[in-house]
């Protein structure tokens, strides 16, 4: 018997293999993440591998935005439009950026990683505001805390392998690493949407006609 967050992961993965176009907003932080690094190899500057990681978070951040949207799509039979999820994070940017202030604030308090998790997940799907979307991933949390438990692990393992793994390729190792980790994140963001239409609360049947 599978667990829903090792079902979600494996849809994660099925979803995306089937869908490449979920990868497409990934593509930008990827392009500058790398050209940072090979630009900061060049002159030896650290510095612009940090300015690099900045600026491919930002937009890392919009792609994030974007992949759920269309992941939600997709997995709800909806076809995926690339263009209409930017118009649905930019419509609600504002409403997004305060959602990732909290993310922010709660997974530096390590204790609120599970929540953190999935609040930008929620004001996505549920097209909720930020602190609608807080509340309710409190609750999605607490109502199914071992399953979060159990896919924040799975997650944790899979990014410590992968570093380990890409840290001992010398030279190019940094830059493969930094492709596959943005390539992994879309498949986990694919998976966390799994994960949480699975486990959401549904909403209560229509009133039946007497």
């Amino acid at each position: 018997m599978t667990s829903e967050s090792t079902e979600a992961l494996s849809k994660g993965i099925d979803t995306s293999i089937k869908n490449p176009i979920l990868f497409i907003p990934a593509l930008v932080p990827i392009i500058i993440h790398v050209l940072f690094l090979i630009l900061a190899y060049a002159v030896s500057n650290t510095w612009l591998v940090w300015g690099g990681q900045f600026i491919a978070s930002i937009l890392g951040f919009f792609a994030y935005c974007m992949i759920v949207d269309m992941a939600n799509d997709g997995i709800n039979g909806q076809p995926i439009d690339l263009n209409k999820s930017m118009n649905v994070v930019t419509g609600r940017l504002g409403t997004l950026i305060l959602a990732a202030i909290i993310f922010a604030v709660f997974a530096i308090t390590f204790i609120l990683i599970p929540v953190a998790l999935f609040i930008i997940t929620i004001a996505i799907v549920e097209k909720t505001d930020a602190i609608k979307s807080t509340t309710k991933s409190f609750d999605f949390v607490i109502k199914n805390l071992g399953e979060v438990i159990v896919f924040l692990i799975i997650v944790i393992v899979v990014w410590i392998v992968l570093g380990i793994g890409f840290a001992l390729i010398p030279v190019v190792g940094a830059y493969l690493g930094s492709v596959f980790s943005w390539l992994l994140n879309v498949v986990l963001i694919i998976a966390a949407v799994h994960f949480y239409l699975s486990l959401r609360p549904q909403p209560p049947p229509p009133p039946t006609q007497d």
